[in-house]
Formats: C-alpha cells, structure tokens, sequence
C-alpha cells in the first residue's frame, strides 16, 4: 500500500478541471432558482406604478381594464332617468392621465377611466395610440357634465382633438355610445360614490 505521503500533489489542469466543473454546477444552480422565480412571479416585475400597462416594444396591446391600477365607483346619474353605476381607473398624476387608454385592445361594457386634475383645466384630448371608440364627459367640480364627445381611435398624425365646452376638473372616458345610451349630456351629473376614497390628484 503506498504511503500518503508519497502521493503526488495533483497537478494545475486537474485543479482548473474540477474549479470549472464546480463552478457550472453552481451556475446552474443558480439559473434554475431563478427559472423557478420567475415561473412564480416572483422576479422580473417592475414595482413602478407608472410602469403598469405601459407596452413594450413590439408587444401586444393589453386586452385587460384595470392593470393592477386603483378604481373607484362612479354613478352616472342623467337628468331624467335611472342612474347608473361604471368601475373606472384612476389617473390622477401627469403620467397617468398622458397614457390614459392608450393600447387597449377593449374597454369592457360598464368599465373606463378617470382622470383627475387638481384644479379646473381647458384641456383638449386626443386618441393618439388609442385602438377602440370612446365616449368622454368633461365634469366640474360640482359632479355637473360640461360637455360630452364621442373620439375615434388614431394611429398617426394629424390626430384631431376633442376640447371641452368649459373649464372642467374631471373627465370621464367609457366605450363609444355609453353616455349618450345612460342619458348623460350637459347639465346631467357623473359623481365617485366614495369620494374621500379618491386619491388627491397631481
């Protein structure tokens, strides 16, 4: 039996052989945790609220309403006639209120979006981007309708715009026909159930 102390040392190549080898089973490890997290949702999502929704390059449009953003009830409520409740999301900072539906391939029957300004504005809005029909009320702050517009979807400059009738702090956006259908012009109203539940506005 030779003696231990005999044994030669092992030499540069077997000791790069083995390093390497150990360091791909590591990395392998390593690549199949993150597949596994990933798998489960638990990496490759952004906590940036501003990024909810917002496409990729090349991506498909989302189909969803809502996206992880907050909503709130609102009552469509007509000068004459029953009123009626719609779940909307809420824009109510710069970024939002820019993106607003944009790439949305629907907007399901009794959904859409609010946006929310801190102050009375005049602000015209267009489609640009926006794949299907909308229906927009621009709504004081009292809840009163200032005017109502029906905007077609755009995909390329010149794009129209859509200007209210008056200063406005709300405005309201749901499928094409949906104001006109519950009975909602000018003069009707269009309120949040809950309005201490709205987030203060940028």
């Amino acid at each position: 039996m030779r003696d231990p102390a005999d044994t030669p040392p092992p030499s540069r190549a077997r000791v790069a052989l083995l390093t390497g080898g150990l360091l791909l089973v590591v990395a392998g490890a390593a690549l199949l945790v993150w597949a596994l997290a990933s798998a489960a949702g638990l990496v490759g999502r952004s906590d940036d609220p501003t990024m909810d929704d917002a496409p990729e390059a090349g991506a498909a449009p989302s189909t969803a309403a809502g996206g992880g953003r907050p909503t709130a009830e609102y009552r469509l409520e007509p000068m004459d006639g029953p009123a009626v409740t719609v779940r909307l999301e809420i824009a109510a900072d710069p970024a939002a209120r820019a993106r607003g539906l944009m790439g949305r391939r629907e907007v399901p029957e009794g959904t859409g979006m609010v946006f929310l300004y801190p102050e009375d504005v005049a602000e015209a809005f267009w489609m640009k981007n926006t794949l299907v029909p909308l229906s927009i009320a621009f709504v004081a702050a009292d809840g009163r309708v200032v005017s109502v517009a029906e905007m077609t979807p755009c995909e390329a400059d010149p794009c129209p715009t859509y200007a209210p009738a008056g200063p406005y702090r709300y405005a309201v956006e749901l499928t094409a026909g949906a104001f006109p259908a519950a009975g909602v012009g000018k003069g009707a109203k269009v309120v949040p159930t809950d309005p201490a539940a709205l987030p203060e506005p940028a």
